[in-house]
């Protein structure tokens, strides 16, 4: 059996977030459609292992008996197929990896940065795409510059702080979030916007697992010489954290506020911040998620911010979700109608949700309010 290691830990792919923002490309594997999309947190070329079934792709290992460092994934690896990119054809091969169900994939795998490393594009993450180019306009070259790590597996940027030390910036265009601070900035934040309200996101990696996080909203963030305004915030996760000199990750939502170009072959990216009105932020209007405990677990449990709708209407952490309206969601493992719950939080403001969880031996039926929690579209 092969031992495939391939780093993906900073694939984070969002439950509850904004599922249907994605850079998507026009792609082809043995000439069948598949969609993919371009995730510059990912490493290589992966396939989810029922896609990669799908398209009748032969399967090697990984061997069972290997066990793979700390934000490492061991994977599987396909034979060699013929991937057709923006009409370009390439033999290659995907990574493999199985995601649970809850997850709700509605793409068959991802194009990570390695493949695209030494081309020059541009990323535009409110028209999500991802466009070749044959230069760099002229006009781009009088924005910020900063520095590609070329070594780097996933497309990660270095800036100077206040005092010349170096700092990364890791750009996940798999992400649906805003910026993820690492964690002593987060806390910073936290304390110094602590009556300002929070929501939160439930997403899942392949080398953490589930991950639950609170988000608010940034009107500035600052980052050497570059500089975000009018962004979602949240706290980074433990394989981003872990990373050295690790200072922010940016996600769609940040790219959105920022006009983005890298040229791969020389190792620099562009980027033009936005001065326009934010766009409205699409995010979790109920301020809980309910989640399985663990990859085994059928119950979906919740996890609710403070001063939220859910919590106002009477939800409390660890109680067990069993009804949305008329919805039985305990059989969200066996029913594809169930999954993604993120199309409930993310109604309109003023939508009342009604809810039946377990709590204890008895039940509780709910009703809750959907309100705007975070700018620009609050209240």
């Amino acid at each position: 059996m092969v031992r495939l290691l391939v780093i993906v830990a900073l694939c984070q792919w969002t439950i509850t977030g904004r599922c249907d923002e994605r850079i998507w490309l026009n792609a082809r594997v043995n000439g069948e459609t598949t969609r993919l999309i371009f995730d510059s947190g990912a490493s290589r070329l992966i396939l989810f292992r029922k896609s990669a079934e799908r398209l009748g792709l032969k399967i090697t290992g990984p061997s069972a008996d290997f066990k793979p460092a700390p934000g490492q994934v061991a994977m599987g690896m396909t034979e060699e197929c013929e991937l057709t990119l923006f009409g370009t054809g390439s033999k290659s091969r995907f990574g493999v990896v199985e995601v649970p169900n809850y997850v709700g994939m509605e793409m068959d795998g991802v194009v990570g940065w390695q493949p695209i490393r030494k081309n020059i594009f541009q990323i535009d993450a409110v028209e999500q795409t991802l466009r070749p180019l044959d230069a760099v306009p002229e006009e781009a070259k009088t924005w910020v510059e900063l520095r590609v790590l070329k070594g780097a597996d996933i497309l990660t940027l270095e800036v100077r702080g206040a005092k010349r030390e170096r700092m990364t910036i890791l750009v996940d265009t798999g992400s649906d979030r805003g910026v993820s601070l690492q964690p002593k900035k987060w806390r910073e934040w936290k304390a110094a916007h602590s009556d300002e309200p929070t929501t939160l996101n439930a997403s899942y990696m392949p080398a953490t697992g589930l991950v639950v996080s609170e988000e608010g909203w940034a009107k500035e963030l600052s980052f050497g010489q570059l500089t975000v305004t009018d962004v979602p915030v949240t706290e980074a996760n433990s394989a981003e954290a872990a990373l050295a000199r690790y200072e922010a990750t940016f996600g769609l939502a940040a790219l959105k506020r920022m006009d983005f170009i890298v040229d791969g072959r020389k190792g620099i990216a562009y980027f033009k911040p936005k001065k326009t009105p934010a766009p409205a932020c699409e995010h979790n209007r109920l301020g809980a998620v309910f989640v399985p405990r663990d990859a085994e677990s059928d119950d979906l449990v919740a996890h609710v911010v403070a001063g939220s709708p859910a919590e106002e209407a009477g939800i409390g952490n660890g109680d067990v979700l069993l009804k949305i309206a008329d919805l039985d969601v305990t059989r969200w493992r066996t029913d594809p109608t169930v999954l993604p719950l993120s199309r409930f939080w993310q109604e309109p403001a003023g939508i009342r949700l009604r809810l039946t969880i377990r709590r204890g031996n008895g039940t509780v039926e709910t009703t809750i309010l959907l309100r705007n929690i975070l700018p620009p579209s609050a209240d």
